[in-house]
């Protein structure tokens, strides 16, 4: 799972080679997700709706990281190598949990140390021109490599494997040098932006609709076409690979949104659609146009932000507590095996999410709000 780190360094020469390895290891650690929670449910009988909790408790303590690393403190090479050990030892943990409760525990330490490797990476993304734009192409290459691994350490040795697989490669990132600049401390002074706070709202409603149904695609492909895990791998390598063609294509001034429409319609189709070349087109539109509309919002917030980045953090947590409610909501909405209301709650929250983009764009653009923003 290191191989993606030549390619990440090509999508992104300025950054440092460890920057672009933590934030491979916290893009490898999601990208399991979609494979580990129907393996945790039928290996400790338990239901699929109980198992997002794994992603939630992980989420959540990756929110509070992702929010307070900002306003406590400044990147430094320990706080860095800190997060990927501590990832390390929580992804051991994991491996030989007895039980479910403690599993989720390991999974709450796992991700203190995501969230914090997540915010340093972001963070150091605004010392360059293109920096957001490029730490975006982070996750989609890796999730592109990585899922293939995962899906077939799932099918032989099952959850403890791909723990122990990406304790391995925490520790392998430790030995990468990490140069992070002067980068500041961002502290509690906030611009009053309106429009930069409904953009956060609107992120917090796209990964909330977003994770809701993917962290529940690998039960969608297996109940509705009857996929394998290698084969529900390659749909999200595709995935990624889109996600990556995507950070490359820059959302001209006010088509944000509607990417983010088209993101939503794909979400839609997922669960409603039982064909093989359904899921995979609908993997592929959704992984691509979610990729576009990322680094166009964070391009938003930054232009009405004392300093780029200031709102880094609070984008990162309030995505995550979308990622914490999404799989609480989903799991209630695919309850019975319902996977067409699951889709169809995920799709709603995402085309929520849309309007609000829209609504901000095309106020920007006419200047009616530039008084208040």
């Amino acid at each position: 799972m290191t191989l993606p780190l030549r390619a990440l360094q090509a999508v992104r020469p300025q950054a440092s080679s460890g920057v672009i390895a933590g934030a491979a290891v916290v893009a490898a650690v999601f990208s399991s997700t979609p494979f580990l929670l129907p393996d945790v449910s039928d290996r400790l009988n338990i239901t699929l709706g109980i198992t997002g909790a794994l992603s939630t408790a992980q989420v959540a303590s990756f929110a509070l990281a992702s929010f307070l690393a900002g306003r406590l403190f400044r990147p430094r090479r320990s706080l860095h190598y800190g997060g990927l050990v501590l990832i390390a030892v929580a992804c051991t943990a994991s491996a030989l949990a007895p039980n479910f409760p403690i599993l989720v525990a390991t999974r709450v330490l796992s991700g203190l140390g995501m969230g914090t490797l997540t915010w340093i990476a972001w963070a150091d993304a605004t010392r360059f021109s293109k920096g957001i734009g490029e730490v975006a192409a982070v996750a989609p290459i890796t999730a592109a490599v990585a899922s293939p691994m995962i899906g077939w350490l799932i099918e032989r040795g099952g959850y403890p494997w791909v723990f122990s697989a990406l304790a391995v490669i925490s520790l392998v990132a430790l030995v990468f040098r990490v140069d992070f600049g002067d980068l500041p401390r961002v502290g509690r002074t906030m611009s009053s932006s309106k429009t930069n706070r409904l953009l956060l709202t609107a992120m917090l409603f796209l990964t909330l609709g977003g994770s809701a149904i993917f962290v529940f695609a690998g039960a969608i492909g297996e109940a509705l076409i009857g996929i394998s895990p290698v084969t529900l791998a390659w749909a999200l390598s595709l995935n990624a690979i889109a996600g990556v063609l995507g950070t490359r294509v820059t959302a001209r001034r006010g088509k944000a949104g509607i990417w983010l429409a088209g993101a939503a319609f794909s979400a839609l189709a997922l669960g409603n659609v039982d064909a093989t070349a359904a899921f995979f087109i609908a993997m592929v539109v959704w992984g691509f146009a979610f990729w576009v509309v990322v680094p166009a919002v964070f391009h938003l917030l930054a232009a009405r932000s004392l300093t780029p980045s200031e709102r880094i953090g609070d984008a990162q947590a309030l995505m995550a507590v979308g990622r914490v409610l999404g799989p609480v909501i989903g799991g209630i909405a695919v309850a019975g095996g319902n996977f067409s209301r699951l889709s169809s709650v995920g799709a709603l929250a995402m085309f929520i999410a849309s309007g609000i983009v829209i609504v901000v764009e095309a106020a920007r653009r006419r200047g009616a709000l530039r008084a208040v923003c």
